[in-house]
């Protein structure tokens, strides 16, 4: 599905039909959403624990979703969110059994090489929370600044402010190492 249609009233037609039950619907949002939500979880846990935080989050997203309402942000905020709250379940039990100095990068992994991962990682688990959050859903969850200005309860402007900072913040600080 093009980006576009992610966004789209398309998704919303998925999302009533998950919550009048239809799995089949569900699983088309889980088919549309599950890269996004990985990317997040990825970004703070080991492979194998972010691929349980993917199945966690949607797990909770079916429990959820009657109680989801349309609020004007993709649904894929409301996704985040939920990722959000169960990749910190998971730091609070101890799921980082892998040392982040030894990231298990795919192949494809877009960094090119392991320090300059390692690096990166570090320097988003530095930025101020509000900063790294617009960083996710801009870079990881691939949203608009005004989708994540809705997503946030923010003004676009604000988001552009906030990201600007990170992305000089992450500058500084990836310079530095």
């Amino acid at each position: 599905m093009p980006r576009d249609a992610q966004h789209s009233d398309a998704v919303w037609d998925l999302v009533e039909r998950a919550r009048e039950g239809d799995r089949a619907a569900f699983g088309e949002l889980f088919r549309l959403h599950h890269p996004a939500v990985f990317r997040v979880a990825r970004a703070r846990l080991p492979h194998a624990a972010a691929q349980d935080a993917a199945a966690e989050t949607f797990t909770r997203a079916w429990v959820a979703l009657p109680r989801y309402r349309r609020t004007g942000a993709p649904f894929i905020a409301w996704l985040y969110g939920i990722t959000r709250n169960v990749v910190a379940d998971m730091a609070r039990r101890g799921a980082r059994t892998e040392s982040q100095a030894q990231p298990d990068l795919p192949a494809s992994d877009p960094w090119s090489s392991r320090d300059d991962h390692i690096d990166l990682l570090a320097a988003l688990a530095d930025l101020p929370e509000d900063q790294r959050r617009v960083i996710e859903l801009k870079y990881l969850v691939g949203l608009t600044n005004v989708e994540v200005a809705a997503a946030l309860g923010k003004k676009p402007g604000a988001v552009n402010a906030q990201q600007w900072r990170a992305l000089r913040a992450l500058e500084r600080m990836l310079g530095e190492r």
